[in-house]
């Protein structure tokens, strides 16, 4: 019984981690959208800030979603395992997930490099 119950608890881990979130689109251009919250889930040591966009890191989201004004939030994210986090912490507290995007994936792109997922 106590495998069963930690098989579980793993299985939960891995599934809000690395499987993606249904009904999310992907963005590849944050400018047409206005009336939304960019919200950047990236570490605050990351390289660059994005203009008009509320840093919140994942880690912190539990803590500070309070302070995201606006219930329509596109979330800006390094990786796909933060995306997804990010996305189930924010549904969990009823905000409305317009899409997301991932900053860096231009830079492999510029790089000629392979994209691994």
């Amino acid at each position: 019984m106590t495998y069963i119950v930690i098989v579980m608890l793993v299985l939960y881990a891995l599934y809000y981690r690395y499987v993606p979130v249904r009904g999310v689109k992907e963005l590849t251009s944050l400018s047409s959208y206005e009336h939304v919250t960019l919200l950047d889930v990236r570490d605050y040591n990351e390289a660059d800030e994005m203009n008009g966009a509320l840093r919140v890191p994942v880690a912190y989201l539990k803590r500070y979603y309070q302070t995201i004004p606006n219930r329509q939030v596109i979330v800006i994210a390094k990786s796909n395992l933060e995306k997804n986090v990010a996305i189930r912490l924010l549904r969990r507290y009823h905000f409305s997930i317009e899409g997301y995007y991932i900053k860096g994936h231009e830079h492999v792109n510029e790089l000629n490099m392979v994209k691994c997922h």
